[in-house]
């Protein structure tokens, strides 16, 4: 996603307005706003489940935006590096591809999709080049055979080594836990991985005639992606990058790891067909296909090996298994970790969640654990316990027969997100 744009041009003076441009720019604040809308969503959704707080919507956007800052400097540098100049008319015909796609899926609401139909609608139009003659139809298609989607899946590919990059280093921070239906009806524990970065980029565009601009190569052959731009400018403008994942296979850095690999396999290939694509034009019904279908197959197999793996988060015949831990207390002191397993408290053996309360209360000043690790060794854990302290040291429990509440978790769109809330407006009156 990305916001109106400002120009930056070869004279001081007019790089310091664009600067104060881009601060000016509404978009900068509606993205900031979204990310900060989205965490403080998931915590409502925290505080429905499990009556308490997890994660912190306000240090989460500040770390989306510094963590964001360092992706939007990378896929920069790159850009222009590699000599990657676009056009601001494709930017807009990208956006207006990308809502349209978004009321199909949200998740559709991204780039690479965006940047793939776009390729594949350019080549449509240069098959049937006569329609532009069409009434009605001609101003659309004379548009989609102007249009230069090259440059455009080429910054898909960068954007989406940066989100590789992004997704590693957050190592899962953001996932938030949640119970959901299985397979057969029964409720497990998982996790959802939803991250957003706010990614300021700077790229070289096409410009109109009269404006200040570059026309000197950076290097031999340079820019390797648009070799028929005869002139260039700077252009600032905020951004935001993200993915959503589920888990409730393996732990959330686990999986962070891996769709950290998937992305960074994906952008590369993609960056490549892209770059191939520059020296032989026929390879770019391939790149379109690629930046479409690659993804897709990121989605399917990432659901597939779900599917495929045990269940992780559900209730353990050696102890009690947790869940997650809330910051702040007791049991985060100790450093107990989501999925390992609590087999006694106080000396007194656990197996089921109704009996960790009253274990606790063996000694209700001091508690002492004995806890069952990743790597299947034991831990001999123990604290002092206060007034005030969670009355289970702030463990939150994988889900077992009792529990009868969870999230539905379904496939959305933005007409079923309106036609939910309109819903709602209705039983509320």
């Amino acid at each position: 996603m990305y916001g109106v744009s400002s120009f930056l041009n070869t004279e001081g003076g007019e790089r310091m307005n664009g600067l104060v441009s881009f601060f000016l720019n509404p978009g900068l604040y509606l993205f900031i706003l979204f990310i900060y809308l989205h965490y403080r969503k998931q915590m409502a959704f925290e505080r429905q489940l499990f009556s308490a707080r997890i994660q912190t919507p306000l240090i989460q956007t500040m770390r989306s935006i510094g963590m964001g800052i360092v992706g939007g400097l990378f896929v920069s540098v790159v850009s222009v590096g590699l000599g990657l100049v676009v056009r601001v008319q494709d930017m807009w015909l990208l956006s207006v591809i990308a809502l349209i796609l978004a009321i199909v899926r949200i998740r559709f609401l991204c780039l690479a999709y965006a940047s793939g139909v776009l390729g594949l609608l350019h080549i449509i139009a240069g098959w049937m080049p006569e329609l532009v003659h069409v009434q009605g139809l001609g101003a659309v298609w004379q548009v989609l055979l102007d249009a230069k989607p090259l440059p455009l899946l080429a910054l898909a590919a960068i954007l989406h080594l940066a989100e590789a990059f992004l997704v590693r280093w957050n190592g899962g921070k953001d996932a938030s836990p949640l119970f959901m239906e299985g397979k057969r009806g029964r409720i497990v524990g998982a996790y959802e991985l939803h991250s957003f970065w706010f990614t300021p980029l700077v790229l070289f565009v096409d410009v109109p005639t009269g404006w200040s601009v570059w026309h000197s190569a950076l290097f031999p052959g340079w820019p390797l992606f648009s070799p028929d731009a005869a002139s260039w400018s700077l252009l600032m403008l905020p951004a935001v990058t993200g993915y959503s994942d589920l888990t409730k296979a393996m732990p959330p850095k686990q999986k962070a790891g891996e769709i950290a690999s998937q992305l960074g396999l994906y952008s590369l290939i993609l960056l490549a067909l892209a770059y191939g694509s520059s020296w032989l034009p026929g390879l770019l019904f391939l790149t379109a296909l690629f930046a479409l279908f690659g993804h897709e197959g990121m989605v399917f197999y990432s659901r597939w090996r779900e599917n495929k793996l045990p269940p992780y988060y559900i209730q353990s015949s050696r102890g009690i298994k947790v869940m997650a831990v809330l910051p702040n207390t007791p049991a985060a002191e100790m450093g107990i970790l989501p999925g390992e397993i609590i087999v006694k408290v106080n000396g007194v053996a656990v197996k089921e969640k109704a009996q960790l309360y009253p274990a606790l209360q063996v000694n209700p000043a001091f508690c002492k654990l004995e806890v069952l690790t990743h790597g299947g060794e034991i831990k001999f854990l123990q604290c002092a316990i206060y007034a005030g302290s969670h009355h289970q040291l702030g463990i939150i429990v994988v889900p077992d027969a009792a529990t009868q509440y969870f999230i539905d978790v379904r496939k959305s769109s933005v007409l079923q997100l309106i036609k939910q809330k309109m819903q709602k407006t209705d039983i509320g009156a």
